[in-house]
């Protein structure tokens, strides 16, 4: 997989939050010379979106009968999708369109903790929005991931 991540994202309630540029299948029988050559794909489409933002559009439902996730949609920028195709050879992924998002969730979880139950309660500005969800997010590294293997790049190393 070639994922960006956020800046940050404590919005999320997944343990790796990251939007999948492409997924390219399951690793057993494969060389492991194509995690290199993956890698190298990674960083040519790292290099036409540099550190970016991308604006929410919509929170849906995505996934599978019975393991349905909430996720965060984004409208993409030309930058991401010529990325996206730089490294659409790789992609074994059952869905062939691109659609740029970050599950963020279990199934109804994202507006489940969303407004504040006690909005004067004395608490700092942080804890106050820790459970909101964000009208843009900001992706400023690339990860490249073969099986438990992981290489993560800061996207501001392109920034030139």
């Amino acid at each position: 997989m070639i994922a960006f991540l956020p800046s940050n994202a404590p919005w999320c309630k997944q343990d790796f939050p990251h939007m999948t540029l492409v997924y390219a299948g399951d690793i057993e029988g494969r060389d492991k010379s194509e995690f290199n050559t993956m890698g190298k794909d990674a960083i040519t489409a790292a290099r036409a979106v540099r550190t970016f933002s991308l604006t929410v559009t919509e929170i849906r439902e995505l996934g599978d009968e019975g393991e349905e996730v909430d996720a965060l949609i984004f409208y993409p920028i030309p930058q991401l999708l010529l990325a996206r195709q730089v490294v659409e050879g790789w992609n074994q992924s059952e869905f062939s369109e691109f659609l740029p998002h970050v599950s963020i969730g279990p199934a109804g979880s994202a507006l489940a903790d969303n407004v504040p139950q006690t909005a004067y309660v004395d608490e700092n500005y942080r804890d106050k929005r820790r459970n909101t969800l964000p009208a843009s997010v900001y992706f400023d590294r690339l990860a490249i991931c073969w099986g438990d293997d992981k290489m993560i790049f800061s996207l501001g190393d392109f920034d030139y």
